[in-house]
């Protein structure tokens, strides 16, 4: 797998200043490893500041964004990696290795089943993209995103996109799954 992570921080009451980290999915191939390896070196980055800069610049920080920049962007695959995710055979680190073995053999019934899952997944996807952004930003996505991205524009106007995904997420409605492939934006009916 291949691409970058982008993880960028903001202050809430503040515009002047945002700090963007890149991390390489070699070194961190989950969002959540992507999210602490970003804070490891903004804490590293803060340390090394005058305390007076500090107290100002880097206090109260909070995740504006995470973008995974795939090497590869497609819809199919993506869709496809949810599928087989779905059905165990992927894991959140990706595929498994072989001395971890397989319990669940991959026989004609399953892979129908994976199959089945993956053609219902095509119809029910909502949008596509490398970010939150990118997709509730294309007009046919945003009129029905609306409610989420209002709820999280500060009064400067900056969408808060991690606050949006979780809104999302805990709406239930719908989930965004990212992928190496991408994000897509699945309806869960």
């Amino acid at each position: 797998m291949r691409g970058l992570w982008k993880v960028t921080y903001a202050h809430p009451e503040r515009t002047n200043t945002t700090w963007n980290y890149l991390i390489p999915v070699w070194d961190a191939r989950t969002e959540n490893a992507a999210r602490e390896r970003a804070q490891a070196r903004h804490d590293g980055n803060v340390a090394h500041m005058p305390a007076r800069i500090r107290a100002v610049e880097a206090s109260e920080l909070e995740v504006l964004a995470v973008v995974f920049r795939p090497a590869v962007l497609s819809r199919e695959r993506a869709v496809a990696w949810i599928a087989l995710q779905q059905h165990g055979a992927i894991t959140e680190q990706g595929w498994p290795l072989a001395q971890e073995g397989q319990e669940r053999g991959r026989d004609e019934w399953w892979r129908g089943d994976v199959g089945e899952l993956h053609m219902n997944l095509r119809e029910r996807i909502h949008g596509f993209g490398v970010s939150v952004a990118e997709i509730l930003q294309v007009p046919d996505t945003a009129a029905s995103a609306a409610w989420a991205v209002e709820a999280h524009t500060d009064r400067f106007g900056r969408v808060w996109w991690d606050r949006v995904r979780a809104e999302i997420h805990k709406a239930g409605l719908s989930w965004l799954w990212q992928t190496p492939y991408g994000m897509a934006w699945i309806d869960q009916a």
